[in-house]
């Protein structure tokens, strides 16, 4: 790797975390020109096994208090 693309890498990594998101989000969104409707192909697929192990009692669902709590516990810390 380039000195020039490790130094953008350090100082992408000093950002917050919402404009690191950000970021990847548009490095990603660039890069993906052509590939949006294979893109949205494999989330329907996925959307559709998720479904499917639900349906068929193979992937247990979480109680939206219980993810709730866990998500309060977390930012308390």
């Amino acid at each position: 790797m380039s000195v020039a693309f490790e130094e953008i890498t350090e100082q992408a990594l000093r950002l917050p975390r919402q404009q690191r998101l950000a970021l990847a989000n548009r490095l990603l969104s660039d890069s993906e020109d052509g590939d949006a409707s294979a893109i949205e192909a494999v989330w329907e697929e996925e959307i559709l096994a998720r479904i499917q192990a639900i349906d068929n009692g193979s992937a247990v669902g979480v109680p939206y208090e219980e993810v709730l709590r866990t998500a309060r516990d977390r930012r308390a810390k």
